[in-house]
């Protein structure tokens, strides 16, 4: 069954953030690119001047690292008892805990631990890269993609997983036959010369590994059928994947995330934890931040804002500014009693965002030691449509296996009615790709973004982000700019905070060199 355009930009969607899927739209031309946010910082010194940052993700740490660098003097009001927002791995110690009270324990070994939010620094994102190097963030490989991971389908092979590369390569060699075949019976002929064609068929030799009829029998790409093959004198290649059955499979988007910018690799994570950077912007702020600090209401004047937040003291605490920098997810901006304009209380109210989720195993490292999957990512067409495995302590005993990352908004996986269905859904896709081995998954942590206080959402949804949405948000309202991904073309992904953030210093030092 073939993909519609809108299916597949959901697939992407759910497998790799928002914005894989809102870059695809550019590239189709269904979503305007808006005017780029501040590539290039301009510091100008606050001399003083009074900011009130709502929120500790990565936009409202970037922004309070940066104005402090230029005499601002920013107070960050942060909800949770630790910084990132979003930004937050799981390990031993962490109790994850639901807006229904739901709470799990987490007691993994002590080097193990989970991403629960964002989990990948692309080459591309140099201001994310750049913080790394700036404030001593130690950064390793992450191996987003993996030709020994598996892929199952239960159209293909008899449902019984087979390796990326057999999916990737005889699916060229099906198409470049077939190509090479509409060239050679003059298909072609009014599109391309004979030095062309001939070219071209020399490409596909090449590309789809032909023989010199044009016909694709078999690949060594794919791997052999006696791999310990010995002193036989030629190792035998597996026999090609029939193409009706891949095409039935509907495997596409596995084989295509890595053309995705953003997934193209090298791929980096900071050792031991996406949460090391948050972390070491809290060390550089530690005066700056105040924890605990749940942020109720907002006002303006002529002359400046004023915050009301409660810390668990039993009366409210306010801040008095001179500007509002509000960096907190839009699910929470729109609880707040804040007089906001007519505009931007309309984005808020139809603002919606996807419930992104992960589940993670403690389980001995049997991809490694059985199927030679070192990092990477499997697909499954089932309710749990992926298994993530760890970059992080590659041949060590044990690790942390990420059994489903998806949406549940809309999916068949958020229809499962409690918890333990979702944990046998993600036991079952482990179980597909590595017989008798579900049983080895153990001590499970489920996180749901929808569910987590403070968070509601992982990212907002693509209907919302229109030209004159985006235009709201990147202007300020009378005193208070908005920063956070979800003001940014880069939704998702922590770049897109971060040049948020860099667009608001810039907004706010020409404001005030302009006074």
């Amino acid at each position: 069954m073939s993909l519609t355009r809108r299916q597949f930009l959901t697939r992407a969607g759910q497998a790799g953030g928002y914005s894989a899927a809102f870059v695809l739209m550019q590239s189709l031309g269904l979503i305007a690119i808006p005017e780029a946010e501040g590539q290039t910082l301009r510091l100008v010194d606050g001399k003083g001047t009074r900011v009130v940052i709502l929120g500790g993700g990565i936009a409202g740490l970037v922004a309070a690292y940066e104005l402090g660098k230029a005499g601002w003097s920013c107070t960050l009001l942060e909800a949770r008892h630790r910084p990132g927002g979003r930004n937050w791995s799981v390990r031993a110690g962490t109790v994850v805990e639901f807006t229904d009270g739901t709470r799990q324990n987490c007691n993994w070994q002590p080097e193990h631990y989970l991403n629960a939010g964002p989990a990948r620094l692309p080459s591309t994102h140099h201001t994310m890269l750049g913080y790394c190097h700036e404030l001593g963030v130690p950064l390793e490989v992450e191996i987003n993609s993996s030709r020994s991971a598996l892929m199952q389908s239960d159209k293909l092979n008899g449902g019984a997983p087979v390796t990326e590369r057999r999916v990737v390569y005889d699916m060229r060699g099906h198409i470049s036959e077939l190509l090479g075949k509409s060239i050679r019976k003059g298909a072609l002929d009014q599109e391309l010369d004979k030095n062309d064609r001939e070219r071209i068929i020399e490409f596909l030799r090449e590309y789809g590994d032909l023989n010199p009829d044009l016909l694709f029998t078999a690949t060594t790409r794919d791997g052999f059928k006696n791999p310990d093959f010995g002193d036989l004198p030629v190792p035998q290649p597996l026999d090609p994947l029939p193409l009706e059955p891949l095409l039935d499979a509907n495997l596409w988007f596995g084989t295509l995330v890595e053309d995705v910018l953003e997934w193209q690799p090298a791929m980096f994570q900071p050792i031991g934890g996406m949460d090391r950077i948050p972390y070491a912007f809290a060390a550089r702020l530690e005066p700056v931040i105040r924890y605990g600090a749940v942020v109720t209401a907002l006002r303006q004047s002529a002359s400046g804002v004023t915050v009301t937040y409660n810390d668990g003291s039993g009366s409210p605490q306010t801040v008095v500014a001179d500007y509002c920098i509000c960096a907190m997810p839009l699910t929470l901006v729109r609880t707040l009693d804040a007089d906001f304009g007519p505009a931007v209380r309309s984005v808020l109210d139809k603002a919606v965002y996807d419930h992104a989720y992960k589940i993670a195993w403690e389980a001995p490292r049997f991809w490694e030691k059985e199927n030679n999957i070192y990092g990477g990512i499997s697909y499954l067409q089932q309710t749990v449509e992926i298994v993530w495995y760890p970059s992080a302590r590659l041949f060590s005993p044990n690790g942390i296996l990420v059994g489903g990352y998806s949406m549940e908004n809309g999916t068949p996986f958020g229809q499962l009615p409690s918890i333990q269905a979702k944990l046998d859904a993600s036991r079952r896709s482990v179980e597909l790709l590595h017989p008798g081995r579900g049983k080895d998954l153990t001590k499970p942590i489920y996180v749901g973004w929808g569910n987590i206080p403070y968070n509601l959402g992982s990212w907002i949804q693509e209907d919302l982000l229109t030209q004159e949405v985006l235009g709201t948000l990147q202007s300020p309202d009378r005193r208070v700019y908005f920063a956070g991904d979800h003001t940014s073309h880069l939704v998702g992904w922590q770049e897109g905070a971060a040049q948020s953030a860099w667009r608001v210093v810039n907004q706010l030092g020409a404001r005030i060199q302009a006074a």
